[in-house]
């Protein structure tokens, strides 16, 4: 009977001849990629693990691609203090003068005294944490305590899309640049008509209609953008955007006021929050969910909006090469806030006081003695690296468990001889502000404090599998 099924003809005497597979043994070197059954290795020949200059390990994963970038963020403070230090409009390193001007305008919001740099620590703190406030600890509650992964599943469709809704601006702010960016690649009789879709998208976002921006996008933008590659083959900048758009697009909708108020009363009908919040009206939840920290401090935080401003110019072009290289290095160094292996609050400080530049960042754990599965005791652990301009770097570790504290400080060589006296200064200062000062300790800074050291919860990630595709 013939071979029916055969996506070939078959060959003549195949089924005849002994088929004969000689592995080479995997000592043999003249062999490249050997197949050694008794461990994996990659097809580059390299190991799963390799041990580089600085005695780092190395994955190809996205856990070792944010550890690196962790490692990268090093240079953060000494990339924030050149840009402090071009010191507005009096320039002369290249900068346009309306680049200049932008910045000049940042500067303002560093001259700070006490009390204002206070108020601008916690607006930092609460803009940065999204899930804070009485309601979100009800959640927090729930979700550790559910019996089910139904009731989990739930408390975070609901956290996804309280996210996206108070993204919302955001949100609307990207689609905007993105549809505005798609004109600058395209022939003029196409451009035309991507301006005219901008233009109602604009008009639209003012009058905060959600569905009709998603609509303008999906029937008009999309179709258009999608004939122009199949007219034209161009398969460059303006196709590229509509993919990056295809995301943006799926956040906004998942964050309108309707899903988010469908996900809220859910949540109560499943018994995850108490029945009270279910008898609440629409307008009285919608208010709950605006006026949470994040939202209250997101709002006020000008120093965000005037520093994202002047980083999409200096991303432009529009401060010359030096500009562009110096925010670019600061924006992928603070863009690992957002990885989901980041377990820690990261602040950052820029500061004219009384005339003297500086720079700090912030990092902090405010359950330093726990692990993501089990709480700690209670003790928040701070890490604060400083940048003088005219003393040199500082690292402060602060250790907190109630009002008492323990607290080091690594200093340059010009301050060590001080020391005694500034263990004495900051021991006062932690007095005077109600804790209780266990142990102080000054000493001269031999190397920079590793933030794995500090907070060992950062390499938690080894021990899950981490793919890149």
């Amino acid at each position: 009977m013939p071979a029916l099924l055969g996506p070939t003809n078959p060959v003549p005497g195949y089924d005849q001849q002994p088929v004969r597979i000689t592995t080479p043994p995997p000592t043999d070197t003249s062999v490249q990629n050997i197949v050694d059954p008794d461990r994996v290795v990659r097809p580059d020949s390299k190991t799963e693990r390799e041990d580089t200059a600085d005695t780092s390990t190395r994955y190809e994963s996205n856990y070792m691609t944010f550890l690196q970038r962790l490692r990268g963020a090093r240079d953060l403070p000494e990339t924030f203090m050149r840009i402090l230090q071009w010191g507005g409009v009096e320039v002369s390193s290249g900068l346009r003068a309306g680049f200049a001007g932008e910045l000049a305008q940042f500067m303002e919001f560093l001259h700070m005294d006490e009390a204002q740099l206070l108020e601008f620590l916690k607006n930092q703190l609460q803009s940065g944490t999204r899930f804070t406030g009485a309601l979100f600890s009800l959640l927090r509650d729930a979700y550790k305590g559910a019996s089910s992964e139904m009731a989990r599943s739930d408390i975070l469709q609901f956290l996804r899309r309280y996210s996206d809704f108070s993204s919302t601006e955001h949100l609307e702010g990207k689609l905007l640049r993105e549809t505005e960016d798609m004109t600058e690649s395209l022939p003029s009789q196409w451009a035309d008509q991507v301006k005219n879709i901008l233009a109602k998208l604009e008009s639209g976002v003012k009058a905060d209609d959600r569905q009709g921006n998603l609509n303008l996008l999906r029937e008009k933008l999309f179709p258009l953008i999608s004939n122009y590659v199949r007219t034209t083959h161009d398969h460059g900048r303006a196709r590229n955007i509509l993919s990056m758009m295809t995301l943006d697009i799926a956040r906004y909708e998942n964050g309108s006021e309707t899903g988010l108020l469908h996900a809220f009363r859910h949540l109560t009908s499943m018994g995850v929050l108490p029945e009270e919040l279910g008898k609440l009206s629409d307008a009285d939840i919608m208010r709950l969910l605006k006026e949470s920290d994040f939202a209250k401090a997101a709002q006020n935080n000008a120093f965000a909006a005037q520093m994202a401003s002047l980083t999409n110019a200096a991303l432009r072009g529009q401060g010359g090469a030096d500009a562009q290289e110096a925010f670019q290095n600061m924006l992928a160094a603070m863009l690992i806030n957002e990885s989901v292996y980041m377990p820690l609050n990261h602040v950052i400080l820029p500061l004219d006081w009384n005339g003297e530049k500086m720079f700090a960042e912030m990092w902090v754990d405010p359950d330093a003695g726990g692990t993501r599965e089990r709480p700690g005791d209670g003790t928040v652990r701070i890490l604060i690296k400083l940048d003088i301009d005219s003393l040199g770097t500082f690292d402060m570790l602060f250790d907190a468990r109630g009002e008492n504290v323990n607290l080091q400080v690594a200093c340059p060589a010009t301050v060590a001889p001080f020391s005694e006296q500034v263990e004495r200064t900051l021991g006062e200062i932690l007095s005077r502000n109600g804790l209780r000062p266990e142990r102080v300790m000054v000493g001269e800074m031999r190397r920079p404090i590793a933030i794995s050291e500090v907070f060992p919860k950062i390499l938690e990630g080894m021990s899950g599998i981490n793919i890149k595709v």
